[in-house]
Parts: structure tokens; C-alpha cells; sequence
């Protein structure tokens, strides 16, 4: 069980004013979410899981993702994310004893959430209601919340062993506009810099490619839940050149900073797959 003191989760209300779909985004965090205006289509194992308004679901974590998000004019498309640790989903899965849990981390929706179960989840995700909680007090309430998603159909898949991309990445986040480089990272991992770099590419991976799109997955994350300008959005993921950072962004993502916030100008293609690694970030 995790300590009375621990950081409680903050919730993120993602809007996006134009249609993307973003490939490969990985989620360091498990996440319940609610769409609250428009939809959210998941690829899970090849099918899509289709989320109308009003709809509830599971994002597990270290699982690349494919999502794509579709606004309803004129309102932009909203989701209210809430991010708990993983620990809680798995204590609250041994109490209820009978659970079946998948092998794997999987989306999950949510098969007619009670009233009750949703009026929580408002709770949880309201600025303030768990800080002011004891912290087990606060730990129980979110247990709770995943014991009804969990009944509801929605049950968080067995984690396997972190990969060294999941920790780099991690670790990043930490700071995205640190100026990072491979020796930084294999000090942090007590390795050597030739063992980080055969490492991470036994992962198919490599430690600009994980930085790069660390950044970027950070950077969209800001872009859908703040409203700072993208100069500083750019600085905020350590570009000192906003013109740098939209050209970075766009190759990742296939489509501006700004259409991602506006919805201005016209995308013939949706999204840009890549070939290394996924992102992080809120459930988008």
C-alpha cells in the first residue's frame, strides 16, 4: 500500500479545437477519463474503442497508444482526465478478491457507470476535494472509484517489468527543458554511456529519439491543457525557437500546434506515425 502522504493526482481537462489522431502516445500513468464533448476513438489490439459525450474508460499505462479525437462544432472536444497510481488499481482489485484481471494493459470502457460511481469520479476530478483529505482518506475514494470502473468492466491489465525507455522517459519528464544528453542519463542509470545506448536499442529505441519525443508528447499535453502561448509552450519543452519547435511538432504529429488548439486551416493528413517510441501524456 502506498504511504498516507503521497502525490495526489491531478486532474486535466483536455480541449481540442481541431480533428487529430495521434499515433503511438504512451501514458505513464494509468487513467480513468470522461468525454465530455465530442468523441474519442481508441485502437485497442486493432479495434477501435469509440467514446461518445457523456462516455467513461480506462487508459493503461506504458502502452503505445493510437487515439484520435473528433470535436462536435461548434464546441471544441473536452475530456476530464484523472490520472491514479497504478498501486491503487491493484489494491483495489486484491480487496475484491474476485476481479479478473487481464494479462496485459488494455483500454477498457466503461459499461453504464452508476450514479453514484460518476458523482465520485466529479469529486475526485473537482480542484481541491482530495488535498483536503487525509491521505488515506483520499487513497480509499480513489480505490473506490477504480472498484466501480472495475465493475463496470473497466479493469487495469498486469504491468509488466518497466522498460529503460519507460525510466528514461520518466525521468525526463521531470524536466523537459533541461538540456539532457546521453551522459546525464547514464549517470542517473549508473551506466555506462555504450550501455545505454546498446540497451536502449535493444529496445528499438535510442536516447534522442526517446528525448525528442518526450518533449513533444509534453508539449501537446500543455497545448490541450493550458492556454500559454506556443513561444512558451515551445520553451517549456526546451526550444528557444517557436518556429523550431511547430516544424518538430508537425513531423510528430502531422499537424500544427495550432490546429491541434483552433481547429484553424485545413489537414489533408491526420496524424504521423513514427517508427521509435511513443509519448506521454494525459489521456488526449
Amino acid at each position: 500500500m502506498l504511504d498516507d502522504v503521497f502525490p495526489l493526482p491531478a486532474r486535466a481537462l483536455i480541449r481540442q479545437g481541431g480533428r487529430a489522431c495521434f499515433y503511438r502516445l504512451v501514458n505513464t500513468s494509468p487513467l480513468l477519463f470522461q468525454v465530455q464533448s465530442g468523441t474519442k476513438i481508441v485502437m485497442a489490439d486493432d479495434k477501435p474503442l469509440r467514446f461518445e459525450t457523456g462516455a467513461y474508460g480506462l487508459l493503461p499505462d506504458h502502452q503505445p497508444l493510437t487515439m484520435e479525437n473528433i470535436p462536435k462544432a461548434p464546441q471544441k472536444y473536452q475530456t476530464l482526465a484523472l490520472p491514479i497510481p497504478r498501486q491503487l488499481f491493484e489494491d483495489a482489485y486484491t480487496r475484491m478478491g474476485s476481479i479478473v484481471v487481464p494479462s496485459r494493459p488494455v483500454s477498457a470502457s466503461v459499461k453504464c457507470l452508476p450514479k453514484e460511481a460518476a458523482a465520485l469520479f466529479d469529486y475526485c476530478c473537482r480542484p481541491g476535494n482530495l488535498a483536503s483529505l487525509p491521505g488515506a482518506i483520499a487513497k480509499a475514494r480513489l480505490m473506490e472509484l477504480a472498484t466501480w470502473f472495475a465493475l463496470c468492466g473497466a479493469v487495469l491489465g498486469q504491468s509488466h517489468s518497466p522498460r529503460l525507455e519507460d525510466r528514461l522517459r520518466q525521468m525526463i519528464e521531470t524536466d523537459p527543458a533541461f538540456d539532457w544528453t546521453l551522459a546525464h542519463a547514464a549517470g542517473a542509470f549508473n551506466m555506462s554511456e555504450a550501455t545505454l545506448r546498446r540497451k536502449l536499442a535493444a529496445e528499438q529505441t535510442g536516447f534522442s529519439e526517446v528525448l525528442s519525443d518526450t518533449r513533444m508528447n509534453r508539449a501537446l499535453g500543455l497545448i490541450h491543457t493550458t492556454t500559454l502561448p506556443m513561444a512558451q509552450v515551445a520553451l517549456e519543452v526546451g526550444y528557444d525557437s517557436p518556429s523550431q519547435f511547430s516544424a518538430r511538432f508537425k513531423e510528430r504529429f502531422g499537424v500544427s500546434p495550432r490546429h491541434v488548439r483552433s481547429g484553424s486551416g485545413h489537414v489533408e493528413r491526420i496524424g504521423a506515425e513514427v517508427e521509435q517510441s511513443g509519448a506521454d501524456m494525459l489521456a488526449r
